[in-house]
């Protein structure tokens, strides 16, 4: 008889749900808030031998790391699109997928399962950095094309996105514009502003300038 517990979780954005699978083959479990506190009470019922299963997210993520630390169980995050056995359920609920995922890590062995491998800490700040510098790109090129968009409204279609691209640029074609629409000019290259003073603060870092090469190459 194999003397460790096998344990399923299903998250919730606000609340858990727990299932175990006890030696003696009983089911028990509970439920609990995904809050700092209430993943605290979930580690607190945990044992270092049990094996746990959950389905990959951002808070799982969290939660793995967490969980490493505060309990030192066996931990497997599993590829959620990957699991047709809870898809396929004709009994959808968070006590049915919690149990599911007990019963998996039970019967599987890690290369048997879609395992997601859970990111170090450098590699979650890589991805939190590109992440926040794409958006802020996109932010730009948005602004870039909402300034364009004030141009032709004003009849200077002989501008074109590309003239806008510097600040030089911007602070000398806004001087043709008049009334509302410079007004309305201004205040985007306020926003353009403060958008590359953030750009340009990304890319003074370490990280972002390593990542940006791997995917330039």
């Amino acid at each position: 008889m194999e003397y460790r517990r096998f344990v399923g979780i299903d998250l919730g954005k606000r609340t858990y749900e727990v299932k175990v699978i006890n030696p003696d083959k009983k089911v028990t479990g509970w439920n609990g808030k995904t809050t700092k506190q209430g993943r605290a009470e979930l580690y607190s019922k945990l044992l270092t031998s049990d094996r746990v299963a959950i389905e990959a997210c951002s808070l799982a993520m969290i939660i793995a790391k967490e969980m490493k630390k505060e309990v030192g169980c066996d931990l497997i995050v599993l590829n959620s699109s990957k699991l047709a056995v809870i898809y396929s359920s004709t009994k959808k609920n968070d006590k049915e997928d919690a149990l599911k995922l007990a019963r998996l890590v039970k019967i599987y062995e890690d290369e048997e399962l879609p395992v997601v491998r859970v990111p170090t800490t450098k590699e979650t700040q890589q991805r939190e950095i590109l992440t926040e510098y794409r958006q802020i790109k996109q932010d730009r090129t948005k602004e870039i094309n909402r300034l364009h968009s004030l141009f032709v409204s004003a009849g200077y279609t002989e501008i074109v996105k590309k003239n806008l691209a510097t600040i030089k640029n911007r602070e000398e074609y806004i001087k043709i514009l008049s009334g509302y629409h410079k007004e309305q000019a201004l205040r985007i290259l306020e926003i353009l502003a403060i958008l590359e003073k953030h750009i340009e603060t990304i890319l003074t870092q370490r990280v972002i300038r390593f990542c940006l090469i791997i995917l330039i190459i």
